[in-house]
Order: structure tokens, then sequence, then C-alpha cells
């Protein structure tokens, strides 16, 4: 994440939490109108300055007057978010970073990879190619333990039943089970190895991909052009 240290802040509110699985919540922070608006591109996040600052990928819609956050309680900043009443004021920065640039992929096949809570970046993604009525030529390769530890199962069904294919990517098979979206490839192994293995089995042979997660998952998923080459790989640091 780059340093925002000199970037200045301004106050968000926190206006609405839910639980979202998985041990998961969305959070909705309202800024100011023109704060809100310069959302616009997904991949996009913010810093949030609590007593250890956190940074968080904008999981909400483009052009909406608040931004939702999906947060897992990991100390810090996410704490604050996790456990704070609602109306508290937080001191936020950005949005930040370029994001991904949704009018590239329009026309193109799209596979977005994500792990953990960058599942957030997903969900303005596929609303877009869903509105575009693209979403059979999108897939989601997701990496989680088992099915049951992805947050958001409603939305993903929903994905799914939109025509995207969605892929678990599981460390933890033999922990997994299968009424849990069940109408989902299941896979072993980590994003970023089993979208490399589709790439080599001609699964997954042209077309854009966007990545969201660790540093180590983006660092190999941008080696996907060698195993192949119409891939075009985009992450969002």
């Amino acid at each position: 994440m780059p340093d925002s240290s000199r970037t200045s802040s301004f106050p968000a509110v926190l206006t609405a939490r839910r639980e979202s699985g998985a041990g998961l919540h969305l959070v909705t922070l309202t800024p100011a109108r023109a704060h809100a608006q310069a959302y616009r591109a997904p991949g996009q996040y913010i810093e949030v300055r609590a007593e250890a600052n956190g940074y968080f990928v904008l999981a909400g819609e483009i052009g909406a007057p608040s931004w939702e956050l999906l947060v897992r309680t990991s100390g810090g900043a996410s704490d604050a978010l996790t456990g704070s009443p609602e109306g508290t004021v937080f001191d936020v920065v950005g949005p930040l970073g370029a994001g991904f640039p949704l009018e590239q992929a329009a026309g193109r096949a799209l596979v977005v990879a994500v792990a953990g809570s960058a599942l957030a970046v997903t969900r303005p993604i596929l609303r877009d190619r869903i509105a575009r009525r693209e979403s059979r030529s999108t897939s989601v390769y997701i990496g989680a333990r088992t099915a049951g530890d992805v947050a958001l199962e409603s939305e993903v069904v929903g994905w799914m039943n939109a025509g995207v294919r969605v892929v678990l990517c599981l460390s933890r098979p033999e922990l997994d089970d299968r009424a849990t979206l069940g109408a989902a490839r299941r896979a072993t192994g980590y994003v970023q190895a089993v979208l490399a293995a589709d790439a080599r089995e001609g699964l997954v042979t042209a077309g854009l991909v966007f990545g969201a997660g660790p540093a180590g998952m983006l660092d190999e998923l941008r080696n996907l052009p060698s195993a192949a080459p119409g891939l075009e790989v985009m992450t969002n640091v």
C-alpha cells in the first residue's frame, strides 16, 4: 500500500453494519458527497485511521452515496469498524489507487481472482458484468479454506444463477461441506495455483484477469501469461 501519511483525512460516519458470513461484516461508511463520488473504479480502497490504521477495499456500488467495506475482525481499525456503534465518526483517506479498468474488460472474457476479504472487489465488478450481460464470459476464482469460509453466500449464489462461473479454491477440502455453494466448482489449492493449472489445461485461454489478495498470490498471478499468453493480468497493487 502507498504511503498516505501526508494525505489529508476527512470524516466518514459509520451508518450501518451487518454480518456477511465467514466471520466478516459488511460495514457502511458515509462521507461527504464529494468524497463518496471520488470512488470511480472497483479495486480502489481507503485508509481508516484508528488506533492502528488499516486499508480496506471498497465493496459497494460505484457512484453510491456511501461506501461499503468487507471487514474481518483482526485488530486495529478492523476491530474499531466492527465494534463501534453506528454514528461513530472515523478519519479516512481515499479512495486510493487506480482500481480496475472495467471498460477494458468490456466484450472480453474476464477472470476475477480473489482470496479472503478481497472478495469485496468482486461485488462492483460483477454488478457491471451482469448489467452488461457478460456474466457468461466471467469467471470468479475464490480462495478459502472451505466453502463455509466464503462470505456473502447469497450473493455468490446470485452470481452463479446469472451465469457466472465460480471456482472455489480450497486449502482444506477435507473439511468442506458440499451443501454450501453446491453449484460451484471445487478445486484443491490456492487461487493462483488452480488458475495456472486451468490455464495449462486450456480451461482459461484468453482475456483479462483482475487479481486482489495477498502480495504473494498477486506475484504468482503476474506470471500467468507464461502459461497462457492470451491472458492479461492486472492487480490492484
